[in-house]
């Protein structure tokens, strides 16, 4: 990772798209202005653990149009209107394309990294590179975790 990782929230249904790579762009409202590389995401409720780790190729930003017609070339892995009514009030967004999704099978605790009092982020959490190498390290280290691939490309 040559640049900043973020912690993001993602309902599960769209992770599983995310982790069998039908849905290779994840939309959000708002991204962080810091060059990011790293994605670690965090299943929300039921499962409230983070779940896959993937690199960041490019943000796309523009208005919902320009991102409904890249997530219909891409891969958005949503229809038009749950895109629309997801970005509605915003007047441009992004598009972050995702490659070499992993996915944790068992999912690990974030209260395990982040301490008891953690709080899932809105919409980004940044974290450093340390605590990026940490994730990884302890997803390699730990028995009752390990890394799945589903990246094609």
């Amino acid at each position: 990772m040559k640049d900043k990782a973020v912690l993001i929230s993602i309902r599960p249904k769209y992770i599983e798209l995310i982790v069998n790579r039908e849905k290779r762009l994840e939309f959000r409202r708002s991204w962080p202005a810091l060059p990011v590389s790293g994605l670690i995401i965090y299943a929300c409720a039921p499962l409230k653990k983070i779940v896959a780790v993937a690199e960041i190729r490019t943000v796309i930003w523009g208005s919902r149009t320009k991102l409904w017609h890249a997530a219909q070339e891409m891969g958005g892995g949503v229809t038009r209107q749950a895109l629309f009514d997801y970005l509605d009030g915003k007047k441009n967004a992004a598009a972050i394309e995702l490659v070499k999704v992993q996915s944790i099978a068992g999912g690990l605790d974030p209260k395990k990294l982040f301490g008891q009092e953690f709080r899932p982020p809105q919409s980004f959490r940044y974290i450093d590179k340390e605590t990026f190498s940490k994730i990884m390290n302890l997803i390699k280290k730990d028995k009752n975790y390990h890394l799945k691939s589903r990246d094609r490309k």
